[in-house]
């Protein structure tokens, strides 16, 4: 494996993202984190508000029989993907987290870079002294989900890329978290604790009904969809650690992906079907492995000693994908491509760069920078080259999701 840190190219400033005039905040949450289980960032005041009128008795499904199999065994056959067709328009804004009205919104930005003439930005969660965070996009650039805690405890909501409603999707007096679309854009998966411990579950935001994925009395989180409306890949402790597994949503069948002692964690479906990334620590450190369900085999693509990874975020194209990594003894942005082997630096501030997402065009990268002495969003070609800003307001904007419908940097960890 080779580096590369390109220069020369053309900058990676957004072509078509928004900027208005703003109140000016501050920057005391940069270095707040999301506890991955809980969904709650460390250290919030939460609101208690009054809970709207609601109903959302879920329906458990049948329990379904995991494959608990020894070392030895081999792996399940590959899923069959009746994949969508990929989209003929290619809708550039960035989703990202902002402080710039005192609590944490979610925000958009079209029409270029922040402080363009034309560019044009909106709160899209609008919350009323609230926590709102994880979004997720629709497949088809429509809408846009997020939990908030702004009627006390952590549900689940949908707006449109403008923000001009908020709609509450659960209600059930427990956490609702981590929701993703399916290609369907009308089906959320997500994890919730209603049961007394983290399962699966699935929402359709448009008649309200839900379902109960997984029965596991372990922890079932992070729940991530194929790009087919068939399958969803998730994380759960079901073995006595960390493991990835494979859940058909149609018929109930579970699959375990991964295996052994060691923790393997924020599984990632790629978009063309083909892999699955997701972080091991089985040489002691984080190392983003690929997945490949045609050969059946893994490939550690980070596998140097001191290059602990995290925040992988895929490429529409499914053969690039982007993570960050403090192998420099700071965060850094790297890229790296499935089909030559090649690695690329992205980033060029000495300082923390961290959070990586694609532009849908395969070719940009947006991630998170602290180097204007704020965390701001900056980007940059895939290969590296110049790093431009998206957003320059003096509070903390942060964990940006340019294309995909759902991405580890957006959730914070």
């Amino acid at each position: 494996m080779s580096i590369n840190n390109s220069t020369g190219l053309r900058t990676g400033t957004l072509i078509d993202i928004p900027l208005s005039d703003i109140l000016a905040g501050t920057n005391a949450h940069m270095d707040q984190q999301f506890n991955f289980r809980t969904g709650h960032t460390d250290d919030f005041e939460y609101f208690q508000g009054e809970t709207p009128e609601c109903s959302s008795d879920a329906t458990p499904t049948p329990s379904p029989t995991p494959s608990p199999t020894p070392e030895d065994e081999e792996l399940p056959p590959p899923p069959v993907l009746a994949l969508l067709p990929e989209p003929q328009v290619c809708v550039q804004f960035i989703i990202f987290h902002t402080f710039r009205d005192g609590d944490l919104e979610v925000y958009s930005l079209f029409d270029g870079a922040e402080g363009d003439p034309n560019a044009r930005l909106y709160n899209l969660s609008q919350g009323p002294n609230s926590e709102d965070s994880r979004p997720s996009r629709s497949w088809d650039d429509s809408l846009v989900s997020f939990q908030s805690n702004r009627d006390g405890n952590l549900e689940l909501y949908v707006t449109d890329t403008v923000g001009s409603f908020q709609r509450r999707l659960t209600s059930n007096g427990s956490n609702d978290i981590n929701a993703m679309f399916l290609p369907d854009n009308e089906t959320l998966v997500f994890q919730s604790d209603r049961n007394g411990n983290w399962d699966i579950f699935s929402i359709n935001i448009n008649t309200g009904e839900e379902r109960q994925l997984t029965t596991n009395s372990a922890d079932d989180v992070f729940p991530y969809a194929s790009p087919d409306e068939e399958w969803v890949t998730f994380q759960s402790n079901r073995s006595g650690n960390e493991d990835v597994y494979l859940l058909n949503i149609v018929t109930g069948d579970e699959f375990q992906v991964t295996r052994g002692n060691n923790n393997d964690i924020y599984p990632a479906w790629s978009p063309n079907g083909d892999y699955l990334a997701y972080l091991s620590d089985e040489l002691g450190e984080w190392d983003l492995m690929i997945y490949n369900f045609e050969t059946q085999e893994t490939e550690n693509i980070t596998p140097e000693p001191g290059n602990s990874v995290d925040n992988q975020s895929w490429a529409q194209n499914g053969t690039r994908i982007a993570y960050q990594s403090e192998r420099n003894g700071n965060l850094d942005v790297y890229t790296y491509d499935l089909l030559t082997g090649e690695e690329y630096l992205v980033s060029t501030f000495d300082g923390a760069d961290s959070s990586p997402t694609w532009d849908c065009g395969n070719s940009q990268i947006s991630f998170t920078s602290i180097r204007d002495g704020d965390a701001n969003i900056f980007s940059a070609n895939w290969q590296g080259g110049e790093n431009g800003n998206l957003t320059i307001h003096p509070a903390t904007d942060k964990w940006s999701e340019w294309s995909p419908s759902k991405e580890y940097g957006s959730v914070g960890h």
